[in-house]
């Protein structure tokens, strides 16, 4: 009922306002909801990449259960979704999951690196199987997602940007500080590059920071947080995991993510042990604590050459947070719960 469901929204917002209030992963999160008693304002940036699907699904349970409030997705067209396609998949998945007050723009048309074509392929196949009947259209947004955030940002003092594929939109953008949490970069670890990348390169970076270095680097302004190989590297996807959310999975956002990392040709991906979830403990760190280890360090990005796209420490970058550890056991639990609708 309505009531039930006002005070539930109520209760998750003081919760989440005295996290932030602790951990300063949105500046402007904590001052909004302890005065409004409103949930802090997320954008999800992504290139809607399997991992990125899963992790809109986790985010919709967590609007729905108030400690979020949930008001754009905002894709890439220069990350693993092929452009038109990306829109569109992101389309389908806020219909299906019930988000019909979320906001849905693309851009980012190029980049100075290309995704592998072998691997975009691939996910666009799993994405319509899993989508499949989905009617939405491919066409462009008609606002850039660079000036939805924009927008939405100006208007919303606790908006935060969780930004789980290229950077291109969130430097267009050009927010200020502690505005955006960002899953990409290895700063202690090697990089992820595989599949057809051109051999130029050294392999030192991860794909997201890689697609777009030059947007990658001058993005590190408006970090609050970086959640990069170092941290994600901990929580595999595992084959026990996805017979777990298939068994006890028991909503519609829980059944989008085991259809995702149970398609067939996924499943021998994660039973290789090279995937991991990657974005949707990204979207976790936001809002909840003590999953996740951080420290402060001075990173930049390298923007040409064999190392182009890889994040390093340095005496000249910017102070940014960054992960160095996740506890997986923590991760799945709160994963599946929230999945299923469970506070």
């Amino acid at each position: 009922m309505a009531t039930s469901r006002t005070l539930t929204r109520l209760a998750s917002a003081l919760v989440l306002a005295a996290a932030l209030t602790s951990a300063p992963v949105a500046g402007h999160a904590d001052t909004a909801a302890a005065t409004d008693h409103r949930p802090p304002v997320v954008i999800f940036d992504s290139d809607m990449d399997f991992d990125d699907a899963a992790t809109l699904a986790y985010l919709a349970q967590e609007d729905r259960l108030g400690r979020i409030d949930l008001q754009a997705v905002t894709v890439t067209n220069n990350g693993n979704g092929l452009p038109g396609r990306a829109i569109r998949h992101a389309r389908c998945l806020v219909q299906r999951l019930g988000l019909d007050d979320v906001r849905v723009a693309d851009g980012s048309d190029t980049a100075p690196n290309a995704f592998p074509d072998e691997l975009r392929q691939t996910f666009d196949r799993v994405f319509e199987d899993v989508l499949a009947g989905c009617t939405a259209s491919e066409a462009p947004s008609r606002i850039r997602a660079s000036e939805l955030i924009r927008q939405i940002v100006a208007r919303e003092p606790s908006a935060h940007v969780i930004a789980t594929g290229p950077l291109s939109n969130v430097a267009a953008a050009r927010l200020g500080p502690d505005r955006v949490t960002s899953m990409g970069g290895a700063v202690r670890v090697t990089g992820n590059l595989c599949c057809g990348t051109p051999p130029e390169f050294d392999g030192s970076q991860e794909f997201n920071y890689w697609i777009d270095p030059p947007a990658s680097r001058a993005a590190l302004r408006s970090l609050a947080r970086l959640v990069p190989l170092d941290a994600t590297n901990d929580v595999p996807i595992t084959p026990q995991f996805v017979q777990v959310l298939g068994a006890e999975g028991r909503t519609t956002a829980a059944e989008i993510v085991f259809g995702l990392v149970s398609h067939p040709e996924v499943t021998p991906l994660i039973e290789l042990g090279i995937m991991s979830w990657w974005d949707p403990l990204t979207a976790m760190s936001v809002i909840h604590r003590g999953i996740v280890s951080f420290e402060t360090g001075r990173l930049d990005v390298v923007t040409t050459g064999p190392q182009a796209g890889r994040t390093v420490l340095s005496r000249t970058g910017r102070p940014v947070v960054f992960a160095t550890a996740a506890n997986a056991v923590d991760f799945e639990q709160r994963f599946l719960n929230t999945l299923n609708g469970n506070l």
